[in-house]
């Protein structure tokens, strides 16, 4: 008898630590899915721009949640309660149907919970974003903070200096510009972040009394001249992604992985135009030619979709 109250006593010891060691362990990672932004965190022109674009690239679904959310958010943005996206769905939509994507391809139905723009921290891996300055030289900083501090998140007014490549009311010339290797990391639910591998940006510059640059340089190079006095007229820059709707960026979570793909976005500061040219799409030209006017600053945003 003694022996088998011993065994039960033991077995309850058992269990109650298996309990508690269940109790302790964490969640499963497959239920931990990365973070996303809102629509309304995102600029009104680019959600218009990032529309189209997820069209032209068969993600339907995506362009389809970022669709509902911006309309689910449009009374409370803060740049501009104008519906912009209504023209831009129109267009696009025609556009897919005429190359022969039918609209059946489109979700009937909003799919509630989804995100669709990952929501963390670009980092530089290699190189710097820098600009080289009429009479200032070389001025350096940080992509992270262009891309995702800028006060302009809201609205279409001028960044502050120190969030832009460049300088706007000086009357300085942008002559020179590098763009540095990056990558990406988003933080689950349960606070832990992932990354990306680093990718890199392709640009080129469109320069005074030589014109576009015959090449791309690939990050983290230089665009542009220095010592020559030499203004910046237009910019074109691209990811890796550009014309690749196949291209994607696994994080290291745990499988299954998480897979995204890059959209880039820029705008220019333009002697006489200010910043009114607006965001422009990946390899689209930014800033006039032929009227010999200098581009003063440049902004960038980068954005990463879940595939």
């Amino acid at each position: 008898m003694r022996k088998i109250h011993v065994c039960i006593f033991a077995s309850l010891i058992l269990f109650t630590a298996c309990k508690k060691e269940l109790e302790k362990s964490p969640v499963s990672r497959e239920s931990a899915p990365l973070t996303f932004k809102t629509a309304d965190q995102i600029p009104n022109e680019i959600v218009s721009l990032l529309y189209k674009d997820l069209l032209r690239d068969h993600l339907f679904e995506q362009a389809e949640n970022l669709r509902v959310s911006y309309y689910n958010t449009l009374s409370i943005r803060k740049d501009d309660k104008t519906d912009l996206l209504k023209a831009a769905h129109t267009t696009a939509f025609e556009t897919a149907r005429q190359a022969g994507i039918m609209a059946a391809n489109l979700p009937t139905h909003p799919v509630t919970g989804v995100g669709v723009v990952l929501d963390g921290t670009w980092y530089q891996t290699q190189g710097v974003t820098s600009s080289n300055l009429q009479a200032f030289g070389w001025q350096y900083i940080n992509f992270n903070v262009m891309n995702a501090g800028a006060p302009d998140a809201f609205n279409n007014a001028a960044p502050g200096s120190n969030q832009i490549m460049g300088t706007t009311n000086q009357q300085r010339r942008l002559e020179a510009y590098t763009l540095p290797l990056i990558q990406f990391g988003a933080a689950d639910n349960l606070g832990t972040t992932y990354y990306t591998p680093s990718f890199g940006f392709n640009y080129r510059s469109h320069l005074q009394g030589t014109g576009w640059e015959p090449g791309y340089t690939g990050s983290p190079g230089q665009s542009g001249t220095t010592g020559q006095s030499r203004r910046i007229e237009s910019v074109q820059i691209f990811g890796p992604g550009y014309q690749n709707s196949s291209y994607t960026l696994t994080f290291n979570d745990p499988a299954p992985s998480t897979q995204a793909r890059p959209y880039i976005y820029y705008r220019v500061h333009q002697e006489g135009y200010g910043w009114g040219g607006g965001w422009h799409s990946e390899n689209d030209p930014a800033g006039v030619t032929g009227q010999s006017k200098r581009i003063e600053a440049m902004q960038i945003r980068a954005y990463l979709i879940k595939i």
